[in-house]
């Protein structure tokens, strides 16, 4: 009978902090579980006894595998102290009912096939056979003529290979083992070697291999598995070639890919690993804050609901919550912004005119069914929102950080408060973007496309209207934006019941609190991120803060305005 050990104990410390409230082998590859798929690999390969050894958050690991009906049985094995590879595999030997035993690590993904490996020590006379492959940031074990000389002598390079994790063994293995020890089983190879026994390596050639136990490793290996079943839903069968290439991502810190495979293209976003609850079960160790609802979830749920309410945006393909990871409609490279560059006033009067057709669809079609479940940071843009991520962010990023001003915020205070609750009075409520400007907008097919909704809440129209129109990256002129204002509070008006005067003071509003947090974000990002691109649109956005603030008619707020004549 065939026989199987999974190595599942370890703390998972290069993925910290992730791994202190997972254990690591619970950590999602394409909405699995990576011990499950081990298991389910092992099963297929014809194993029917599996032993798994666990320590650190072990109760997770011990309440996920008594959940599953597995087709053979699957024992664990419980450590008290942690033990390490080689005390953790000689805690199992004890339960061993035959020998020789497959072993493998639990944070690696791999296509090989188990069955053969197992075959492949039956027909040789040495006592372990490690799988080795040529992983030239982890060569360190020295090979010759297919047996292992050495693990952590220097020897040249063509001697080298890597340990995959994966090894065969005999009995004669626990003989090497000392009980209840924290032991490594690299210790007890190099002895096994310098007592004359032959280890065997198997080197393998053209397959899949990936350590999982950091974080990039972790990224890399969720994107390959979920990029088969991304493309296979777009009617690919079998992904081979598969070609990346890394995209500019704008201000916010995921990281954007383009994926190819058979003349087909896919577009790949990472959030980062959630540390959100493991599809199908629910972790002792996760707190209140791991349980509610992180940014990729928002990009998903919002995304699918635009898609649902027939706004443009790109379909999303494929995702998994706990990995951050998502698939979706590849549509090209050309932003709203670089579509109108070479375009004259008119011509662009008549493409912004459009956009704000999509918008007010949106506004209004995605509010309906939309829930405060799907958003991300806040609920709503509600006064705290106003307060802490427009009015707070302009002054502590921009005024204070990034242009030196000797202000305390309590001095300005009173004035953002006066502002935020008369603004909260007439608010046009509808579905709300957020960032509804000239860079998350796509011209594709034939149309345009909005993206990076994963900030959207209910909220006042006005904003992503004033969002646009002085949006800094493209600069419209002041008599082209009263123009499309006007066009939107026509065709506004058709949808919905409006008090033109409440409306125009509500936008004025909102335009202050945009123009007040894009310049809280340009600081932010070119100072804190290094993200120098957007500083060259901080003096258009001061110009039109300042020019706002002089035509300012509404709630008085002597103290913002003379700061802001302050700044330079």
């Amino acid at each position: 009978m065939k026989q199987a050990m999974i190595l599942a104990a370890g703390f998972g410390t290069r993925l910290a902090p992730h791994s202190q409230t997972c254990p690591k082998p619970l950590f999602s590859i394409d909405n699995q579980p990576i011990i499950h798929r081990t298991i389910m690999r092992l099963i297929a390969d014809g194993f029917m006894n599996i032993l798994i050894n666990i320590h650190h958050l072990a109760t997770d690991l011990q309440n996920f595998i008594e959940q599953q009906n597995y087709a053979v049985p699957v024992r664990l094995c419980k450590e008290v102290e942690i033990l390490g590879t080689g005390g953790g595999i000689g805690n199992m030997l004890k339960q061993v009912r035959s020998f020789p035993i497959l072993i493998i690590n639990s944070d690696i993904v791999t296509d090989l096939d188990f069955n053969f490996i197992f075959q492949t020590h039956m027909d040789h006379d040495a006592p372990v056979t490690l799988v080795m492959h040529d992983e030239p940031q982890f060569n360190t074990v020295c090979v010759k003529n297919n047996q292992v000389l050495a693990f952590r002598e220097k020897h040249s390079h063509d001697d080298l290979k890597a340990f995959t994790g994966i090894h065969v063994v005999d009995s004669l293995l626990g003989d090497y083992l000392p009980v209840n020890t924290n032991y490594s089983i690299i210790t007890a190879y190099e002895k096994m070697i310098q007592d004359g026994h032959s280890i065997r390596a198997h080197i393998v050639q053209n397959h899949y291999w990936a350590d999982i136990g950091t974080p990039s490793g972790y990224a890399h290996s969720s994107s390959h598995f979920m990029a088969q079943t991304a493309f296979q839903k777009k009617g690919i069968d079998s992904v081979k070639n598969l070609k990346t290439i890394k995209l500019k991502g704008d201000g916010s810190d995921r990281c954007w890919w383009r994926y190819t495979a058979e003349g087909k293209t896919l577009i790949v976003v990472d959030h980062g690993i959630s540390r959100m609850r493991v599809p199908g079960i629910v972790l002792e160790n996760q707190d209140h804050e791991s349980q509610s609802c992180k940014e990729v979830e928002s990009f998903v749920k919002i995304g699918n609901h635009l898609f649902a309410n027939n706004v443009p945006v790109p379909e999303i393909i494929h995702f998994d919550f706990f990995s951050g990871i998502v698939f979706l409609e590849d549509l090209g490279d050309t932003h709203l912004q670089n579509f109108v560059v070479s375009l004259d006033n008119d011509q662009i009067q008549s493409v912004y005119e459009s956009v704000l057709d999509i918008l007010i669809h949106m506004s209004v079609e995605a509010s309906k069914g939309f829930t405060h479940h799907f958003t991300y940071q806040t609920a709503s843009y509600d006064t705290d929102m106003i307060l802490q991520y427009e009015c707070r962010y302009f002054f502590e990023s921009f005024v204070r950080d990034y242009m030196e001003l000797d202000v305390d915020w309590s001095d300005l205070e009173k004035d953002f408060l006066n502002l935020v609750s008369a603004a909260t009075q007439h608010m046009n409520w509808g579905f709300m973007h957020r960032d509804f400007q000239s860079r998350n907008i796509m011209k594709a097919n034939e149309g345009f496309y909005i993206i990076d909704f994963q900030g959207a809440r209910l909220g006042p129209v006005q904003y992503d209207l004033a969002s646009l129109l002085i949006d800094p990256y493209v600069s419209l002129d002041r008599d082209l934006q009263k123009r499309l204002f006007d066009y939107f509070l026509k065709q506004y008006k058709r949808r919905v019941n409006v008090n033109v005067q409440k409306f125009e003071e509500t936008f004025e509003y909102c335009r202050l609190f945009r123009n007040f947090q894009m310049l809280g974000a340009f600081a932010f990002l070119s100072q804190k991120k290094g993200k120098t691109f957007f500083q060259k649109f901080i003096p258009l956005a001061l110009d039109q803060l300042k020019y706002h603030l002089t035509e300012w008619s509404l709630m008085p707020c002597p103290r913002i305005m003379d700061c802001v004549k302050r700044i330079q």
